[in-house]
């Protein structure tokens, strides 16, 4: 249990620094050092709480730069794609779920970038649903992001609102969970110190953002999120290896 408290601090630390210098990514360090250290169908309902560190501090310090019309269409949206996500999720098995995880981080990482815009005026309410479907079954959602990204709000404004949509997420996640007998008592200390750890990190991150090269931290985090892929697809092959 040592290990693990280790790993999940670290983790926690690490992806809150990541969030609060380059305003996003942080989910996938979070999603390594979970899955590193529990099982898959344990680590995915554990983002949401080990998580909500990084975005409370971030809603704390950017608070009058929420925008709420987008915060309040994305919710809206969550609570159909949770409630999906979670009948999904509790009946992949294990197995399953490592191998579509796997798959959908590499498809992530290394799909070229292109100029895409939501179809759509006002989309946060649909980007609610299919982020949070994914955001449930998975742990990461990453359509809420590139979306958010392509408004007119400011750079502040994005901080702010792209946390506050994850929190109140999160938080429909956390009931989710528990609505489909996920226990999370026996991991109180790991998700104490995943919070603290998310204070602290934000709080770093903020302050040394500016003498970090963006280009170097986009070859390390591609490749380090290309690992976890690679690893969760072995974990997937192995779960039916050892079934036949």
């Amino acid at each position: 249990m040592a290990i693990e408290l280790i790993v999940v601090t670290l983790g926690g630390f690490v992806a809150s620094f990541v969030n609060a210098a380059f305003a996003t990514g942080g989910i996938y360090i979070v999603l390594a050092t979970s899955t590193a250290v529990f099982p898959v169908a344990v680590a995915v309902p554990l983002q949401s709480v080990f998580a909500m560190g990084s975005l409370l501090a971030r809603i704390i310090v950017f608070w009058q730069h929420i925008h709420w019309p987008v915060v309040i269409a994305f919710a809206s949206g969550s609570v159909i794609g949770v409630y999906l996500g979670g009948l999904v999720f509790v009946s992949l098995p294990e197995g399953m779920i490592a191998i579509l995880l796997g798959l959908l981080l590499l498809t992530l990482i290394w799909m070229p970038s292109t100029d895409w815009r939501p179809p759509f005026r006002h989309p946060f309410a649909l980007v609610g649903i299919a982020h949070s479907f994914l955001g449930t079954v998975f742990g990461v959602g990453a359509l809420l992001q590139p979306t958010i990204l392509r408004t007119s709000l400011g750079k502040l404004a994005i901080t702010a609102t792209l946390a506050a949509c994850l929190a109140i997420m999160d938080v429909f996640k956390l009931t989710a969970y528990i609505w489909h007998g996920f226990d999370y008592r026996p991991y109180l200390p790991h998700i104490a110190l995943a919070i603290i750890a998310g204070f602290l990190g934000t709080w770093c991150g903020k302050r040394v953002s500016h003498k970090i090269s963006e280009s170097v931290f986009r070859t390390v985090f591609k490749w380090l999120v290309t690992l976890v892929a690679l690893q969760l697809l072995y974990r997937g092959a192995v779960f039916y290896t050892q079934s036949i």
